[in-house]
């Protein structure tokens, strides 16, 4: 691994399947009625309620879907299963539990149940082209969350933390990306899509006004040193597929006005940011 991380995130990204598309939106949902149920008349502030961390489609990424309720995250992979086997690999399940674990995140699944009688699992969702009929029926009502290790159920009104708990690098990471993607989209341009993995980079792809792409790797620092753009000069020449596109840094910090601290940051905190926009790093 270079200086500059594992470079990942490309602009050619695999297509996701319609069947994948179809179950994420059942799931969304599903979950955002649980906490319409929950939120409405319940909530003081937006650190008591059920609020969404990510629900845009990114990749690569460990989970399709991510929540918070409390001091607690949970992130949520779907599972489609039928009479033949699960579309959980192990390789996907070991990828979330790590992420999770790194991440002080809850794993959960989904669980779908995919209705269709000619194919196997595996080989139906992976149809590009889907003739035959199928149905999508969530395994349970309410919630249907079922820890990704035990498959125990999991109720987040009663599994949820009210302890102050640290933001992970993940969350940061995701922070700083949503604060970047309001500002390039203010300014009239279109982001194309972002990866909230901390050690991959570029972490976003856009096109301005004029029809230009470019590539943005945003990093959350705590110190003023980190501010420096020039240690990533250079990242296009480790990878091919960044020359042809100009290249931009931004760096986000966060102050946590309840801890007066920019390295205790809590969730559900009030924070103070510092963003001073786009730094150009390279000219194609």
């Amino acid at each position: 691994m270079s200086k500059y991380g594992n470079i990942q995130y490309l602009i050619d990204r695999p297509e996701p399947t319609e069947i994948f598309l179809k179950a994420r939106q059942i799931a969304g949902i599903q979950l955002q009625e649980q906490f319409k149920i929950f939120n409405k008349g319940k909530v003081d502030s937006s650190y008591d309620g059920f609020k969404w961390v990510k629900t845009e489609l990114t990749y690569p990424s460990f989970d399709n879907l991510s929540f918070s309720f409390k001091s607690s995250v949970y992130s949520v992979v779907i599972e489609l299963i039928d009479d033949t086997g699960s579309s959980f690999s192990l390789k996907q399940r070991e990828r979330l539990l790590n992420a999770c674990a790194e991440n002080n995140l809850i794993p959960c699944l989904f669980k779908i149940k995919l209705q269709e009688k000619s194919k196997n699992l595996l080989d139906f969702m992976a149809s590009t082209n889907v003739q035959d009929e199928y149905e999508l029926i969530p395994l349970e009502q309410g919630w249907n969350l079922f820890n990704a290790r035990s498959n125990q159920k999991i109720n987040p009104l009663t599994l949820s933390s009210e302890e102050p708990t640290k933001m992970s690098k993940w969350e940061l990471s995701n922070f700083a990306i949503q604060i970047v993607r309001t500002d390039i989209e203010k300014d009239g341009n279109e982001v194309l899509s972002f990866c909230d993995l901390p050690e991959v980079n570029p972490q976003i792809w856009f096109k301005d006004k004029q029809g230009n792409v470019g590539w943005v790797v945003v990093k959350h620092i705590t110190t003023e040193t980190d501010l420096d753009y020039r240690k990533w000069v250079g990242l296009e020449q480790h990878n091919e597929q960044l020359l042809p596109f100009d290249g931009y840094y931004a760096s986000i910090q966060f102050h946590s006005l309840k801890t007066n601290s920019m390295v205790n940051l809590n969730r559900g905190d009030a924070y103070v940011v510092n963003y001073k926009g786009l730094e150009r790093i390279y000219v194609s």
